[in-house]
């Protein structure tokens, strides 16, 4: 809800700005070509050419930045599903082995499976960079836990080789997560929306409409549009972010609390 909020918030502070701009513009340049400048239909011609250009190309900016922090975001989620499967699989297999080491091993991935929760996950909603060290010492006790038992039975051993595999997909999974949660949209696709959205503004002000209501209604609505556009891609930025982002429900369900 707080990011709906704010949302909105941007979106009429940016129609605000546009419509204070284009008051702004109107009175200090009015325009040249109702005064004896160019023709007016060259104008229209030059300025349509010019709004179509800006147009596609910003829309081609904003399309890249759309894919770059959408494609984050979902190898965020599928990594986090896999860990928590994987550990909810270790804790499965480990129903074979004898009552000592499944007790350990149970309560290893447990212990993971808990400190993502608490940890890990507030840090990455609120943006916080993981430490590299991060989930590397629930997962090292837990490999530990399970290599030091030496299996006695054929299915002691099937199981004790099926959670070293899935021991493999947890740590592949916990990188991709954290770098999923530390990555970020790189810098000069920011700079071209910014750069964009105010090419695009300053092309609809080089318009001249007749009924200057209409000309402030299509201006607020283009800068409203480009703020939502903007507070859009920075929120999905972040794929974990507080109250939009992915949350950490495949834990959750794989070791219900209590």
């Amino acid at each position: 809800m707080a990011v709906v909020l704010t949302s909105l918030v941007v979106v009429v502070i940016a129609a605000a700005i546009g419509a204070l701009s284009l008051h702004a513009r109107t009175r200090l340049f009015p325009d040249a070509h109702r005064h004896g400048g160019e023709s007016s239909k060259d104008w229209h011609d030059i300025t349509g050419y010019a709004t179509t250009m800006v147009g596609v190309f910003y829309a081609l900016i904003v399309g890249l930045s759309l894919v770059s922090v959408w494609e984050n975001r979902d190898a965020g989620a599928q990594d986090s599903r896999a860990e928590a499967a994987g550990l909810h699989e270790v804790y499965l297999l480990a129903t074979s082995l004898p009552p000592a080491p499944r007790r350990q091993i149970q309560a290893e991935a447990a212990a993971y499976a808990h400190y993502v929760e608490t940890v890990e996950w507030p840090q990455m909603q609120h943006g916080v960079p993981l430490p590299e060290t991060g989930c590397w010492t629930p997962l090292t006790s837990l490999r530990a836990a399970a290599t030091s038992y030496q299996p006695t039975t054929t299915a002691q051993n099937l199981a004790a080789s099926a959670i070293v595999t899935q021991l493999g997909t947890i740590d592949a999974a916990c990188i991709g997560r954290q770098s999923a949660a530390n990555s970020r949209m790189p810098a000069l696709l920011w700079v071209g929306l910014i750069l964009g959205g105010t090419l695009s503004v300053l092309t609809a002000f080089a318009h001249s409409m007749e009924w200057h209501v209409r000309h402030l209604t299509v201006v607020m609505s283009l800068t409203g549009l480009i703020g939502f556009t903007m507070t859009l891609i920075y929120v999905l930025d972040n794929p974990f972010i507080q109250g939009f982002g992915l949350g950490p429900g495949p834990f959750v369900a794989a070791f219900p609390p209590g």
